[in-house]
């Protein structure tokens, strides 16, 4: 049986995803010692308040549209959970804690390529479940976040 979700609801989960991102980055920028690392957790975060902002309008414009409810809702939402409920993303308080408890700015870049694959992960999972005619903006999500990863390895690259 296949779950359904609204781009509503896809579009609540990349919030919670993105505030956490953003929590994590601007929280590892302050840690960074060297500045090439400081600007680039503080690009990163930039970059989360961009996808938020553009998720919040989305949600917005789509809070005017009438949306059924999937039908299997309630086993739809423990699945959405289950996927949400990561340390790297579950919640901006645990994605701080995790850009703190690194012991190093190495520790933090891997950390910060997990969060990325994570919710890489995350949206490839919702890709699957939402309609065909709302795939597109979450392909796009994916292309972004491609991009973060791409970055973040860079940097590891050179550190390690």
């Amino acid at each position: 049986m296949s779950i359904f979700f609204s781009m509503r609801e896809v579009i609540e989960m990349a919030v919670t995803t993105e505030r956490s991102g953003q929590a994590f980055y601007q929280n590892a920028s302050k840690l960074a010692r060297q500045n090439n690392l400081k600007e680039l957790f503080q690009y990163l975060a930039e970059e989360e308040e961009k996808h938020l902002k553009t998720f919040q309008g989305f949600y917005n414009a789509l809070k005017e549209k009438a949306e059924v409810t999937p039908y299997n809702w309630e086993e739809a939402k423990l699945y959405l959970e289950a996927l949400v409920d990561s340390e790297f993303f579950a919640s901006p308080e645990k994605a701080i804690n995790l850009a703190k408890e690194a012991k190093d700015e190495l520790e933090v870049i891997y950390a910060a390529i997990e969060f990325e694959k994570d919710t890489l992960l995350f949206f490839y999972q919702i890709l699957e479940m939402i309609k065909s005619q709302e795939q597109e903006l979450v392909k796009k999500i994916i292309e972004q976040e491609k991009k973060h990863i791409q970055r973040l390895s860079t940097v590891k690259s050179k550190l390690s």
